[in-house]
């Protein structure tokens, strides 16, 4: 191809005036510019991001804020497409540009001027933790204290309470049994951040008076004088524990045998519990000097909750340890303590006028843990009849004498995120058996007392309520 003289001439006389003047030839032709340049702040730093440049088109990319007379320059990677200046003034107004560079040239400069936030404290709200409350109570005044601002109060649960505004003042209503989710946050102001949300839970509970029962199972022991409890709800349990799980002392270095022989009905509508010496009574003994008895619903009658109560009369002297309590029906599946037990009472003969209640579970751990309430009373429980019962809830369990709450605790209380006596995380709702006896020393019995060769433990009538929505028939498994 021939090159004509003017084409020659201008070539040339490129070559000659960057050769002549120093030149970089890359000055000849304009740097490409950023694009879609955007800075976003906070109280101390800046982040600028840009579109990423074409290949080839520059060879580094230059940063540049400006505060005033102050300047920082950060020199980039070509690849480069953001970058975060840190320790920036907070409420200042800064100029960032970025430059595209290919040589020793660079492109005009694309601009933003903006300005840093102010700089915000942390916000932290202290939230007291609101009291337990029942369906009928009057509201409940709800207190909270942010570093900076105004609380608020919302609930996540409003078909168990409801949180109200009466004057400025900010109150929690009890609307049905559950457990009551009541948050406070704060939104903040112009010197502190938002508050994140302190959230608290509350127990609404139905006053035991109110409670709305349907019976539906009993055991009011009618049996003829001499019988045991009735196959067709209990079974008895017999021997020392040495074959069962917990081990010999039924785990509890319990002192009797568990036989047949020490449960006997009156004829009159009362189940006694005859715990006996050898000597005392020696046509009723097993391998051990202390015989009892022991009978449970495994197998037979399984419930899932509502409300249990017995009528019963303690035994006398010390050592004596009698108990009318639950336990998963799961246990062969998911061990103690994981499957639960409620220890509706517990009795030892050496505290007479004390009545203890009590929930066994096992922690995050899978350790054995525990919760329990007692009550002192006035007089001997061996003195005459009183009635013990247990509301059970998904989340909550009330133990009661006489009608009245003794002991309450909550799914709260445990830490727990599945506790076992409520629905599994499958949704699975559990299920727990029935059990009375009567031991004899042991961990909790304590001392025998010396000279002591018999004591009788009186159960008037076993019931079973469904109550306000909770309980059904119970079944075999």
């Amino acid at each position: 191809m021939k090159t004509s003289k003017k084409t020659f001439a201008a070539v040339l006389l490129a070559s000659l005036t960057v050769g002549i003047l120093g030149l970089d030839a890359n000055a000849l032709t304009p740097v490409t510019k950023a694009t879609k340049v955007a800075v976003v702040t906070t109280a101390t730093s800046a982040t600028i991001t840009w579109n990423p440049f074409a290949k080839g088109k520059v060879t580094a990319i230059k940063i540049i804020a400006a505060n005033g007379s102050k300047k920082t320059t950060k020199t980039l990677s070509a690849t480069a497409k953001s970058y975060r200046f840190t320790g920036l003034y907070p409420n200042s107004t800064y100029v960032f540009s970025v430059y595209g560079v290919k040589g020793t040239s660079s492109s005009a400069a694309v601009v933003v001027r903006t300005k840093t936030k102010v700089f915000l404290w942390d916000n932290t709200i202290f939230f007291g933790q609101p009291d337990d409350m029942m369906i009928g109570e009057a509201d409940q005044i709800l207190y909270a204290l942010p570093t900076g601002g105004e609380a608020n109060f919302a609930t996540t649960t409003p078909t168990i309470c409801s949180v109200v505004k009466v004057n400025d003042i900010t109150y929690l209503r009890p609307v049905a049994e559950g457990e009551c989710s009541v948050s406070a946050d704060s939104p903040g102001n112009s010197q502190y951040k938002p508050a994140p949300a302190v959230t608290r839970n509350v127990s609404i509970s139905i006053p035991m008076g109110s409670l709305e029962k349907t019976l539906l199972w009993s055991e009011e022991f009618d049996g003829a004088a001499g019988a045991g409890p009735s196959s067709d709800n209990w079974v008895i349990e017999t021997g020392d524990g040495c074959n069962a799980a917990p081990g010999c002392g039924w785990g509890n270095q319990e002192s009797q045998a568990y036989a047949a022989c020490a449960l006997k009905q009156s004829g009159n509508g009362i189940m006694t519990i005859t715990a006996s010496t050898k000597l005392a009574e020696p046509s009723c003994t097993l391998n051990k000097n202390w015989t009892s008895g022991k009978f449970t619903t495994q197998g037979k009658q399984h419930f899932s909750y509502g409300y249990f109560e017995a009528r019963m009369k303690m035994p006398v002297g010390g050592g004596t340890w009698p108990a009318f309590w639950t336990l998963g029906s799961n246990i062969a599946t998911v061990p103690w303590p994981r499957s639960g037990e409620l220890d509706i009472m517990e009795y030892a003969g050496n505290a007479p006028t004390k009545s203890t209640s009590a929930a066994h579970y096992a922690n995050s751990l899978g350790l054995h843990e525990y919760k329990s309430g007692f009550q002192t009373h006035t007089a001997p429980l061996s003195n005459e009849f009183h009635t013990y019962g247990m509301l059970w809830t998904p989340n909550k369990v009330t133990f009661t004498f006489n009608g009245e709450t003794t002991f309450v605790l909550k799914k709260s209380d445990t830490g727990l995120a599945n506790w076992p006596f409520g629905p599994s995380a499958a949704g699975v709702h559990p299920k727990m058996y029935l059990i009375l006896n009567l031991a004899m020393g042991g961990n909790y019995g304590g001392r025998i007392a010396g000279g002591y060769t018999k004591a009788y433990f009186d159960i008037d009538y076993v019931r079973y309520y469904s109550t306000n929505g909770y309980g059904s028939a119970p079944t075999n498994n």
